[in-house]
């Protein structure tokens, strides 16, 4: 069985690969082994499509099985008329910007001393990144540096002439990171042209870094943002989604990132080495596209949560992030962002008033909903999981499933993405464990998905692979393998169509697609509903 194991994990990294895509035309759903279901495209008025349904075939059930493949049910997939499939990103190498030097620790795991760039000198910036700020017109720029300095950006809109200048704050950070870089910089740009491409570079005292850019948002809410979207993310399990990250940055197909927690396992190891190990692996895609972030429990650090409130900014909180704050919301087109802490019910954090700010919030979007009819929610542990592990989602009394989803299915929540199990998995509309139908057709419960495998797999097996249970009612898709980590592409196509897409970080092809088809948003009607756990 081992040996099995070995050889299956050898195939999907090595070979698999080389036998690139499948013929023209092939949806390629890696672990589903059955047909999946389109519609006759017949456009009405509204653009929406309508008609029957027809099989499409996909790889064959005998080279999925030379997999090893796990998989689960079959979904649909609705193609709107006049929107292709999403293409996935071809596979790239990461760019690395900085080269690590690494000692052996804990056994097999490699992690960095120190990190240096090329003609390092003395205080030379590292670990750049952007977040949004407020509006479509800012942009919060951050970075570190082992030394005082000052806090400045230079910025236009050519890479020839950088004609304006913002300066920032800095603060040393040594909370739970004795041998990290100590001085955190944060710049908001404000004042920015919206969809507009801009270079820049951060100064700390002489030291400049390279020239960098990034584009602004889009104003308004008439346009369809698309994102990726994961969790649990390590530095040395995620360099193969890295992949994938990198190749947007580069053709600058995504207008924004969302981490949901857990990050490099853990920020605060090996006394912040790990985390600026982790930050300067990133800063090649985050310093060039907007790289919001969600806690998860690798982030709690003794009830601190401090590399978490002092690495990032996130719009609407004031920085460092006090710990009764760890929460926000965003727009983003036609899409309104939530992300909300699930950590709050473990650490005795502040559950009511994060309960507060969230009825607040979902009260405001559903407000504004004829401008954003899609209302996302994004938190680190989930409420529903097929893993048998005994994390909180396989509990009846899930702490997290009685914390959040009366309200999330009261506001009438389309989305809720989720991480923390190593595995993708997602589910039907369902609520109180009760599946509201096998569709997505004006779904009359939550869609939930669980993005937890961007690549967790340390070295030192901090991170252990889940073996699932059986599989629920609610379950609709589930995929797992050792090594087989992937990251999700959401795209919101308009008002009522909005595409999930599981991407496979080895090859950067399809593992799973579906498409929501929403025409009622709001709140879902309240019904009686029995448990099915």
């Amino acid at each position: 069985m081992v040996m099995e194991v070995k050889g299956v994990i050898f195939f999907v990294t090595f070979l698999l690969p080389l036998l690139g895509p499948t013929r023209s035309g092939d949806v390629e759903k890696i672990a589903d082994f059955g047909p999946s279901v389109k519609r006759e495209q017949v456009e009405g008025k509204d653009g929406v499509s309508k008609g029957s349904e027809k099989k499409d075939g996909f790889i064959s059930k005998e080279t999925a099985e030379k997999l090893h493949i796990l998989y689960g049910g079959i979904g649909p997939v609705l193609n709107p008329p006049g929107l292709s499939p999403m293409n996935p990103l071809p596979m790239s190498e990461p760019q690395e910007t900085h080269k690590s030097v690494y000692r052996k620790t804990r056994g097999t795991r490699n992690v960095k001393r120190e990190s240096k760039t090329e003609g390092t000198e003395r205080n030379k910036p590292e670990q750049i990144h952007i977040s949004y700020g407020e509006t479509p017109a800012e942009m919060t720029v951050m970075w570190s540096t082992p030394l005082q300095g000052s806090s400045e950006v230079l910025y236009g809109k050519s890479r020839h002439k950088l004609d304006k200048h913002t300066e920032g704050d800095s603060t040393i950070f040594n909370l739970m990171n004795p041998q990290g870089l100590q001085y955190i910089h944060r710049v908001t740009l404000m004042g920015l042209t919206p969809d507009q491409k801009y270079y820049y570079l951060v100064k700390t005292g002489s030291e400049k870094s390279e020239i960098l850019h990034f584009k602004t948002m889009k104003a308004g809410y008439d346009w369809s943002p698309t994102l990726l979207i994961f969790g649990d993310m390590g530095v040395v399990g995620g360099a193969p989604s890295l992949r994938i990250l990198n190749k947007a940055a580069r053709n600058g197909s995504i207008d924004a990132i969302i981490h949901v927690g857990d990050f490099a396992y853990d920020l605060h190891d090996e006394g912040g080495k790990v985390g600026d190990d982790f930050m300067n692996r990133i800063q090649y895609v985050a310093s060039r596209i907007p790289y919001m972030t969600c806690v998860g429990n690798h982030e709690i650090a003794g009830g601190t949560f401090s590399h978490y409130r002092y690495r990032f900014s996130m719009p609407g909180v004031v920085w460092p992030a006090p710990i009764s704050q760890l929460w926000y919301s965003f727009n983003m087109g036609l899409v309104h962002f939530i992300s909300y802490s699930t950590e709050v019910h473990f650490t005795d954090g502040p559950v009511e008033e994060q309960l507060k700010w969230l009825r607040q919030d979902l009260n405001e979007a559903n407000a504004n909903r004829d401008k954003r009819p899609w209302v996302i929610a994004f938190g680190h542990r989930p409420m529903y999981c097929s893993n048998n592990d005994r994390d909180d989602c396989t509990k009846l009394n899930s702490v997290v499933r009685e914390g959040f989803e009366n309200l999330f299915y009261d506001a009438g929540v389309d989305i809720i993405i989720e991480a923390h199990e190593h595995s993708y998995e997602r589910f039907w509309p369902m609520y109180q464990g009760k599946v509201s139908g096998k569709n997505y057709r004006n779904p009359q419960a939550p869609v939930h998905i669980i993005g937890g495998a961007a690549g967790c797999n340390e070295f030192d097996k901090v991170c252990v692979n889940p073996i699932f249970g059986p599989k629920g009612p609610w379950s609709a898709f589930r995929s797992w393998l050792p090594g087989l980590y992937g990251v999700g592409k959401l795209f919101a196509a308009n008002a009522t169509h909005l595409h999930w897409q599981q991407l496979l970080a080895v090859n950067s092809q399809t593992l799973d697609q579906f498409w929501i088809e929403q025409h009622h948003h709001g709140p879902f009607p309240h019904q009686d509903t029995g448990r099915l756990m």
